[in-house]
């Protein structure tokens, strides 16, 4: 893969890394972090991708492992200041409270949920993603789905 075609299927990949990646972690810093330090790995490690065509689910699977890396540095470590942050825009009462109730699903759930409807893989790219088998994404997606109803209550049904 040459520096061009990389370049611009990162750029088309760029908002969808990101969301993956707040999906897992909760800091602007972090999810930054995570989204280039795939991007970065990816390019090292571009001559080991078999089928270009598979760049979308690989580059997914790279930067899900750089963010459960960040998690688990983030639970070695003692914060020193619980700052909250400050929203860029103010949003929609009900995106507000779908953004709280993905946040309290499992966090394998909500990975295949971000991955499934909000970047559009298909199940079968989730599993792959995942390391996983169809049929555990589509049970997942399912309890995901239900956790969901209850969570958001009559408002969303």
């Amino acid at each position: 893969m040459d520096k061009d075609t990389f370049a611009r299927q990162v750029t088309d990949l760029q908002g969808g890394l990101y969301r993956v990646a707040a999906s897992y972690l909760r800091g602007e810093s972090d999810r930054l972090d995570a989204v280039s330090e795939a991007i970065t790995r990816a390019w090292e490690k571009r001559h080991t991708l078999r089928e270009e065509s598979l760049f979308r689910t690989w580059i997914t699977r790279i930067l899900i492992r750089e963010c459960v890396n960040i998690q688990r540095r983030q639970k070695r470590s003692v914060p020193v200041d619980a700052l909250p942050e400050a929203e860029s825009e103010p949003e929609d009462e009900r995106i507000a409270a779908l953004r709280e109730a993905l946040a309290q699903l499992p966090q394998r759930q909500r990975t295949m949920t971000v991955l499934h409807y909000m970047e559009g893989y298909d199940v079968r790219e989730v599993a792959r993603i995942m390391g996983t088998t169809k049929s555990a994404v589509c049970a997942g997606l399912s309890r995901a789905r239900a956790r969901l109803r209850t969570l958001m209550g009559e408002e969303w049904q």
